[in-house]
């Protein structure tokens, strides 16, 4: 063993350095994540609070700029737009949840991606732009499934028509009837596809 120790002790020491690195950085890591949760939970009360919304914003950016990659600034993106969308500050929003779309990645470690992409939707929607809402919301249409894709498709289907694709939405109110038994539904979907056929009607050459 002689001829190998001072390798062996080599080995030994830079293993030992490893994992020291390695827990101090974990430890930073997890000591960072638990700051940037204090600062959250210490905005907090300002969400429920309309007169503070300006005041809370501020304190969410304060946290996303000095926490950019931790949890709680994820976290702090999703509470800063939807304060902007309250406060009607639409695009703002907007941007706000394309970033933390962003941020999530294609891993989506805390299944936000739904939420996020349904919100965002709704930020085209209140801006007017019902064909981006629309493209925004489709993908999450295909993904869905059940009593969620059925609310979500009606959804969808009132966009195209303000919008003005009325085939796309005449489309969807047929197969909502064609998959749904709730009679309540069925028949509020049957007034929306009668209501689609009768504008298509009276407006020949457009969909």
């Amino acid at each position: 063993m002689r001829p190998y120790l001072k390798w062996l002790i080599a080995g030994a020491v830079t293993l030992a350095v490893g994992l020291v690195a390695w827990s101090g950085y974990a430890y930073l890591q997890h000591s960072r994540e638990t700051q940037a949760q204090a600062v959250l939970d210490k905005a907090r009360p300002k969400f429920s609070q309309p007169g503070q919304a300006e005041e809370a914003i501020a304190a969410l950016n304060a946290l996303i700029q000095d926490y950019p990659s931790s949890r709680a600034a994820q976290m702090a993106r999703l509470f800063k737009a939807h304060l902007l969308y309250q406060t009607k500050k639409y695009a703002d929003a907007a941007r706000t949840y394309e970033e933390a779309r962003s941020f999530l990645g294609l891993k989506d470690p805390y299944a936000w991606g739904p939420f996020v992409t349904e919100s965002l939707s709704y930020c085209y929607e209140a801006q007017g732009d019902y064909a981006k809402a629309a493209q925004t919301l489709k993908p999450l249409v295909d993904q869905a499934s059940g009593s969620y894709q059925a609310i979500l498709l009606a959804h969808l289907a009132l966009l195209y028509d303000q919008a003005g694709n009325r085939q796309e939405a005449r489309d969807i109110w047929q197969r909502l009837l064609s998959s749904t038994y709730n009679p309540v539904l069925l028949s509020y979907w049957k007034e929306k596809l009668a209501a689609d056929k009768g504008t298509a009607e009276k407006t020949p050459g457009k969909n």
